[in-house]
């Protein structure tokens, strides 16, 4: 677990101290990215304003070197002709290259550009730059050589000179003039593949960069996603599976002491206060409950016997009134003796429901259709030629829980069922189910006197009744038991009626 400076920040802080730290990350490659761009783009600059002029600029000389030639042969072949068709046009091209070969010297060669001389220093090459001066000295004396030859043709053209040798002299200086041309066209061509390879080593180190950065961010972003699982997902996923072993009764769960002083130690420290009141308060309310159990299992005990002596006393004096003239002695003893046992059903039942809350139920796969088949056949044998009619389809003959206290719900609500449909002229009881992926339901329907649809959560309370002993007999626990039974096997019961109309009870058990 972390510590140190970090465990004292919140969560906030470290979201925004992480994410600061990604973006100062993306403006740094951001500014290195264009750093590098910039110089890729210097690089292209320079080759279009120094290594294409500087070819074109040499090749232009080198075309004018071939004009010289032509003009100097044309002016030899027609000494009648003007000056201006003949050697003044040279000296015009002389001029021209001349101005070309400044040209080239100030704006494109590699001596001139500090940052193109220190790349061919940084290759290895810093010859072609001195090559390259040199083959503009040579142009140069080359360019004077042919000026001075010129003003000899000139010379000798005047005053009737053989032309053979003059012409010789021309073409042979015009000659080395161009081979130095060609040869500084060339170092030129050399100079702009270092460039080319200059600019290439810079965006292999702008990519390699890019690739960099992109791997540290990607790096960083899954360290902050690791952070944040080992910070934030992972705790709060254990305080989750903590509460909710908390939220289904097993106060034995243990939230994990948090050592960070973010939001999840706190939410962790205040969950363990709460789960430390909630132990606190649940063994107080276990001792009170255990105190009114075993209160309610003693008075119950204790009133039985009273009870079974009043029975008893009453039994006997409706015997020994039996002739009495007077019939209101014969009624009081008659309801003494069945209030009685009404009194003792009552406890007998509020008993019965005072030891299931008090057991376990060990839980195991067993043949409901069977027990249900049995409940039925007890049924019709009592039915005592009543026109009962009990069906029976339920899609499953398995189920998973305790058969005993099972057999007491579904005998309380078949009960149920034909004590209320027992008026109807042709009582109807069905009994089926469903099942879906993590239940299974068993309904117990009937044609009965139904009750109102409002009623249907207060049917299940203790003692709860909704009609008078003297309509329907009852003791007000069975449907109370029901409910009881479920709650103890993590199942549901509800009911769906409609006065007149007859009752389904659900019973939902788990798969598991």
């Amino acid at each position: 677990m972390p510590g140190g400076w970090l465990s004292r920040l919140s969560i906030g802080k470290k979201l925004a101290l992480s994410f600061s730290v990604i973006v100062l990350l993306l403006i740094g490659s951001l500014g290195a990215s264009l750093f590098y761009l910039s110089r890729v783009n210097s690089y292209i600059d320079r080759h279009q304003r120094i290594t294409i002029p500087g070819v074109v600029t040499a090749s232009e000389m080198l075309r004018n070197l071939t004009d010289m030639q032509m003009h100097m042969h044309h002016a030899l072949e027609h000494p009648t002709a003007t000056p201006k068709e003949g050697l003044a046009a040279i000296a015009e091209i002389e001029r021209r290259t001349l101005a070309a070969l400044d040209t080239y010297q100030a704006t494109h060669a590699a001596p001139t550009h500090p940052v193109l001389y220190g790349m061919l220093q940084a290759h290895g090459r810093a010859d072609l730059a001195e090559e390259e001066s040199r083959m503009i000295v040579a142009i140069a004396d080359g360019l004077s050589a042919l000026r001075a030859q010129r003003e000899d043709v000139d010379t000798a053209r005047r005053h009737g000179s053989p032309r053979l040798a003059a012409e010789s002299a021309y073409e042979e200086i015009a000659t080395k003039t161009e081979d130095a041309v060609a040869s500084l066209i060339e170092i030129h061509r050399k100079i702009d593949v270092e460039m080319k390879l200059e600019g290439d080593r810079l965006v292999e180190q702008a990519r390699l960069l890019i690739m960099g950065v992109v791997g540290i961010l990607a790096a960083l972003i899954v360290s902050v996603y690791v952070m944040m699982q080992r910070l934030v997902a992972r705790p709060l996923k254990q305080l989750a599976a903590t509460a909710d072993r908390v939220a289904h009764h097993d106060l034995t769960a243990q939230f994990e002491t948090w050592p960070a002083r973010d939001e999840v130690g706190t939410l962790a420290a205040s969950l363990t206060v709460m789960l430390e009141t909630l132990r606190e308060r649940g063994g107080a309310l276990m001792r009170k409950t255990k105190e009114l159990e075993a209160f309610t299992y003693s008075v119950a005990h204790d009133l039985k016997g009273p009870l079974r002596e009043i029975e008893g006393f009453s039994s006997l004096l409706e015997k020994q009134f039996a002739d009495a003239q007077d019939p209101r002695v014969r009624h009081h003893i008659e309801v003494i003796r069945r209030s009685a046992l009404r009194l003792t059903h009552m406890i007998d039942a509020l008993l019965k429901y005072s030891r299931l809350e008090q057991q376990e139920l060990p839980k195991q796969r067993f043949n409901v259709l069977e027990m249900i088949g049995s409940l039925v056949a007890d049924r019709l044998a009592g039915a005592q030629g009543q026109k009962l009619a009990i069906h029976v389809e339920l899609p499953f003959a398995d189920l998973y829980g305790e058969p005993v206290s099972i057999r007491q719900a579904l005998v309380n609500l078949l009960d149920n069922a034909v004590k209320f449909s027992a008026r109807h002229p042709s009582p109807d009881i069905r009994i089926g189910g469903k099942q879906s992926a993590g239940e299974r339901v068993i309904w117990i329907r009937d044609n009965g006197i139904g009750f109102d649809a409002e009623q249907r959560d207060k049917i299940f309370g203790l003692f709860e009744r909704l009609h008078g002993p003297q309509e329907y007999d009852g003791t007000g626990v069975g449907l109370a038991i029901v409910k009881l039974v479920m709650e103890k096997h993590g199942g549901r019961v509800w009911a769906e009626s409609q006065p007149g109309k007859g009752s389904t009870f659900y019973l939902a058990f788990p798969t598991q």
